[in-house]
């Protein structure tokens, strides 16, 4: 049996209380902020106060409000699944590319980084305990980057 975070519960007579509308949001908003949060514990939080929410909120408008919460946040996952996905993908390429893509010098002069710096950045290591990548910025100015190197191979020639 799959596990349901949110299983409808018997629907209650109308409510429709302004204050309740908005302390069910701000529950919901306490819900995102624990999935988000990476804690420890934070899949037992969520649990609980999902738990709560359903039992506390039953009339038809705020089981709405909850079914439209986990869509959006279904919704958020999946982006955020496809945005990984296409960095997993770039990753791969980039190590393709790595022999010929002039990684020391595009730091150097683009970012006024080391190569190291860049290295962590693009392939995604683990640094003191975090991972770093690189911000969608600076994804640009690399992208940017190669396409300067581009042209100037492009142009240049010995002949």
């Amino acid at each position: 049996m799959k596990f349901n975070p949110f299983p409808s519960p018997p629907p209650r007579e109308g409510n429709t209380n302004h204050k309740e509308d908005m302390a069910l949001k701000e529950e919901l908003q306490k819900l995102r902020e624990i999935a988000r949060s990476g804690e420890p514990d934070a899949e037992e939080r969520y649990k609980a106060l999902s738990d709560e929410i359903t039992s506390r909120y039953t009339s038809p408008e705020e089981v709405e409000m909850i079914g439209d919460f986990l869509l959006d946040s279904y919704k958020e996952l999946n982006a955020e699944a496809d945005d990984l996905l296409r960095q997993v993908e770039k990753a791969k390429e980039l190590r393709r590319m790595k022999e010929i893509i002039p990684v020391s010098y595009i730091a150097r002069h683009y970012f006024g980084r080391s190569a190291a710096w860049l290295q962590q950045r693009l392939y995604g290591y683990k640094v003191r305990g975090r991972v770093y990548t690189l911000s969608a910025d600076d994804r640009r100015k690399f992208d940017a980057a190669l396409q300067d190197i581009a042209r100037q191979i492009s142009s240049f020639s010995i002949a």
